[in-house]
């Protein structure tokens, strides 16, 4: 029976969730344009940007390796600010069988001001030797704080 692993890390940002939400949502291809050093591009592959099934490649500098992914939307959950994606290429692939992220925005305090950014993934190795995707994660949650950080300047 496949053993489905999880890694998930909270961060607070100094932005309002509805703003990091629709960035990560509806905005993406201006992501390459606020952090250009970690994520040098991104294109629709198929489909479009909003559309469930639709898939995007991003062009990634994690640490000091270029790679990329080409991931797919699997569920938009407007209420709850929250996205689900599977990465279904790209060579962090050879190490699972299967990679999905979620990503999840919540409002903090009554101003919303700030919000707690919840950022998990679900995986299973293609073998037990396959190390956990910590520095991916880690990654994404770079470039959710460098977001973060320059939606607080544009809302400030």
């Amino acid at each position: 029976m496949a053993k489905i692993h999880k890694l998930e890390e909270k961060v607070e940002l100094n932005c309002p969730a509805e703003k990091i939400f629709e960035m990560l949502r509806a905005k993406q291809s201006d992501i390459p344009e606020i952090c250009s050093d970690k994520v040098p591009s991104i294109k629709v592959h198929q489909g479009d940007w909003l559309s469930v099934g639709s898939t995007r490649k991003w062009d990634l500098n994690i640490g000091e390796k270029s790679t990329y992914i080409i991931d797919r939307i699997d569920a938009i959950d407007e209420e709850n600010m929250k996205i689900t994606r599977s990465v279904i290429e790209g060579e962090i692939m050879t190490h699972y069988k299967s990679l999905v992220g979620y990503v999840q925005a919540i409002p903090k305090g009554n101003d919303n001001k700030s919000c707690i950014f919840i950022g998990s993934l679900e995986y299973e190795k293609i073998n037990e030797d396959a190390p956990e995707p910590k520095e991916f994660l880690n990654f994404g949650i770079g470039v959710i704080k460098e977001l973060g950080h320059s939606l607080n300047s544009v809302v400030n």
